[in-house]
């Protein structure tokens, strides 16, 4: 239990802990508000869509740029710009907002800037915590900075809704504001050494440097068969789309229904995260391939469920596999790189995980309109299922890897 908890001995990585959580409390904060508001102005679910593309369009396109820059540049001054920018941003809105001048398309630009921002400051913050701990403490520090995110997700939804109810447009950008204070304060508090020669010395073009990432990902194949395995389960996994129509039309449940289920789901998140706290697991690999089983026969149960009650419960061990798969992913990948790759690495990471979510809700949204949520999500799940079986003679692979990197070091 104490090896679980070790991370937070370092001083350093729990002022980047509280940061990164009111970080992310916020951005959820704005998030809903931003999906609120923009669908009671336009009244059109299909400009609400386009919210969640103009955010995830720049992150896609940017993310091997950032990561690239990440490992060349001192991380923390990274984030100081991109969290004093969007900082800046959100108040903006706010003020906008305030003085009855909001306009629809102006969260349309909101979202492209932070989305575009996210690009460089997520490969940065991956690999700036992990630099603060030793690599015996990385599963500890990768399970505590799930867990903010976790609670960000829980936390941040339901502050947003009570802002939006009880105070004005304003008041949900305003949060989100005063959360990126939380975040620059903890960077300024932080104890690091001064330079950081790794990234200086980064050789070749920026183009060079998101090559290396991409082929450090191809030359290990546990990292490499984890990462794909994102892809598909981002493409073809549980998603609102999927379950917002589920509970709907084949459940027969109303938004509070709705509500339930996703409450579900993040509550077995949440328990995933308390797991891998005091669960000190080192064949990531199995984990991941035993995770992702369970997860494609619970997709498949949640597809043909007709009861809420079921239903919740399916999703609440869905979102335990889920997380334990995320952890582990993380996982392995900071255990397995190089400080110096380790920006151009994460933003792969970061590129699978922020790219195939959005374009997975599509591909739902389409295929349900064929032939039903219930029929896409079986489908989903039996191409995960392929995906697992492909790649489960893979579950041994991971030790040779780790030895072949521990010699090059």
């Amino acid at each position: 239990m104490l090896r679980g908890l070790q991370a937070l001995r370092s001083r350093n990585y729990v002022l980047y802990l509280v940061g990164h959580f009111t970080s992310q409390t916020g951005a959820w904060v704005e998030q809903t508000a931003v999906s609120w508001i923009l669908y009671e102005i336009t009244g059109s679910a299909v400009l609400l869509g386009l919210a969640g593309l103009a955010r995830a369009a720049p992150t896609i396109a940017l993310a091997l740029v950032g990561g690239a820059v990440a490992d060349r540049l001192p991380r923390r001054a990274m984030l100081y710009c991109t969290e004093s920018t969007m900082f800046a941003t959100s108040l903006a809105i706010g003020i906008l907002a305030w003085s009855g001048r909001l306009e629809y398309w102006h969260l349309y630009v909101l979202s492209f800037v932070n989305g575009t921002l996210s690009a460089f400051s997520v490969p940065a913050r991956q690999a700036l915590f992990a630099g603060l701990v030793p690599k015996t403490a990385m599963q500890s520090a990768v399970t505590f900075n799930a867990v903010a995110v976790r609670c960000g997700v829980l936390i941040g939804p339901a502050i947003g809704g009570a802002a939006l109810a009880y105070g004005s447009y304003a008041a949900p950008f305003w949060i989100n504001a005063a959360s990126f204070i939380g975040m620059l304060a903890a960077l300024a508090a932080m104890r690091l050494p001064r330079g950081e020669p790794h990234q200086r010395a980064a050789p070749g073009t920026l183009w060079h440097g998101m090559q290396e990432g991409l082929r450090f990902v191809w030359e290990h194949p546990p990292l490499r068969v984890a990462l794909a395995l994102e892809v598909v389960s981002g493409l073809f996994g549980h998603n609102l789309t999927l379950i917002t129509i589920i509970a709907k039309d084949v459940i027969g449940t109303d938004a509070q229904g709705l509500g339930w289920l996703l409450s579900a789901l993040g509550a077995g998140g949440m328990l995933a995260m308390i797991f891998m706290v005091f669960a000190q697991l080192t064949r990531h690999m199995r984990v991941i391939l035993y995770a992702g089983a369970i997860y494609c026969l619970l997709l498949a149960a949640f597809a043909v469920s007709p009861w809420l009650p079921l239903s919740a419960a399916l999703l609440f061990l869905l979102g335990t596999c889920d997380g334990i798969w995320g952890v582990n992913r993380n996982t392995l990948a900071q255990t397995l790189v190089p400080d110096a790759l380790r920006g151009r690495v994460m933003s792969v990471v970061v590129l699978t995980t922020r790219g195939s979510a959005p374009l997975g809700r599509l591909q739902a949204g389409f295929v349900a309109d064929i032939m039903g949520a219930p029929a896409a999500t079986l489908v989903g799940a039996t191409v995960i299922a392929a995906a697992i079986a492909k790649w489960w003679p893979r579950r041994h692979c991971e030790t040779d890897s780790h030895d072949a990197v521990t010699r090059s070091r």
